[in-house]
């Protein structure tokens, strides 16, 4: 048995062993984002041993019972597979049950072959044979790779960025894979999945880098990386400052001040589009790099975050500037700046208060 283990899955089981190593040594993936990978690590693992349990039983018709829970196993154990990558990536409201449904559906289905054959079965030669209800197994697989495609090109696909060809090339090849198996009976979507789980990590491991973690926004190293590499093709920019973060946490201490940009920082998501990257750059100023100039489209922008900041009780300074012919792209910060400095100045005289220092 360990021969043929080795012999059949010797990427795969190398894989895992560097996989699982990375998880263990993990310095800053969040913990339930591993614990998910995991979901995954463990299933390929146990699919790699029930692919050579089974190909055991499938020499002995005394062992059917073992064959088919082997079978059964190993189905639901490839949909679980996938469900742990597409539990990594999706939003954490998105994870909940639903998500589950169609892997026990797996399961359900292709446990009838306990009692029938509508699944699959063994003709009386013992060779196997599968149902209308069989290709479940695969549908599901393939349903999870779809939801890991349609969340990676909506929430990952951030421009120049690793994650919008990697994560999508992952997600393909899984596909593919799943596709493979289905006509094939292979064991390449093991393979696949665990590769592209390496991929996954590598991945997220660089957008969390890249991320301010309080707000979730984009950070300040990200902001001056993106305009490096992608300065050119910036067209207009716009600062956001909060009012009033200094008394805030002078009054309320500095949890609620974190809770106030965490807050603006979630409004500024919410709006963000392919066409615009959002940071937050330090404290209580942020900044909004368009890759349009489009005037009315920019002030709509900061119409919305306006809106959804003032509905939560804050408030916050906006000026914007596009970008003129041949301007440096640090001039056009500038002007962006001076403006929202006058809109936080106007703010304060509206207010009865005198604002000397950034932050007040």
């Amino acid at each position: 048995m360990l021969e043929s283990l080795i012999s059949r899955h010797i990427v795969n089981l190398g894989m895992i062993l560097i996989f699982s190593m990375m998880l263990r040594f993990r310095k800053s993936l969040r913990d339930l984002e591993a614990k998910y990978f995991w979901l995954t690590v463990i299933s390929c693992l146990l699919l790699a041993f029930e692919d050579v349990l089974e190909i055991r039983a499938s020499e002995d018709p005394s062992l059917r019972f073992w064959r088919i829970l082997l079978s059964v196993l190993g189905y639901t154990w490839r949909s679980t597979a996938i469900l742990g990558l597409l539990l990594v990536i999706a939003p954490r409201e998105k994870r909940n049950f639903l998500l589950w449904i169609p892997s026990l559906l797996t399961l359900l289905a292709s446990g009838t072959a306990f009692f029938t054959d509508i699944a699959f079965g063994f003709d009386d030669e013992y060779a196997f044979y599968r149902g209308p209800l069989g290709y479940v197994a695969f549908a599901v697989p393939i349903f999870y790779l779809l939801l890991i495609l349609w969340i990676v090109f909506r929430n990952y696909t951030q421009r120049n960025s690793a994650g919008r060809y990697i994560l999508p090339a992952c997600g393909f090849l899984c596909l593919a894979a799943s596709v493979a198996d289905a006509r094939l009976d292979g064991v390449r979507l093991n393979e696949a999945i665990i590769f592209s789980s390496v991929f996954f990590y590598i991945t997220l491991y660089s957008h969390d880098n890249r991320r301010d973690p309080l707000t979730g926004l984009l950070n300040r190293k990200a902001f001056y990386d993106d305009c490096g590499s992608q300065g050119k093709g910036v067209r207009a920019v716009a600062s956001l400052d909060m009012n009033g973060l200094k008394t805030l946490n002078d009054t309320q201490g500095h949890e609620a001040g974190d809770k106030a940009l965490v807050v603006i920082g979630g409004c500024i998501g919410e709006v963000m589009n392919q066409q615009t990257l959002a940071y937050r750059i330090g404290g209580d100023e942020f900044i909004l790099l368009f890759f349009h100039d489009d005037e009315q489209k920019i002030c709509r922008v900061e119409e919305q975050i306006r809106e959804k900041v003032s509905g939560n009780g804050y408030s916050v300074s906006i000026g914007h500037a596009i970008r003129q012919s041949g301007e440096n792209l640090d001039d056009t910060i500038r002007a962006s700046d001076r403006l929202m400095y006058d809109n936080k100045a106007e703010y304060y005289r509206r207010n009865g208060r005198d604002r000397r220092r950034r932050g007040t």
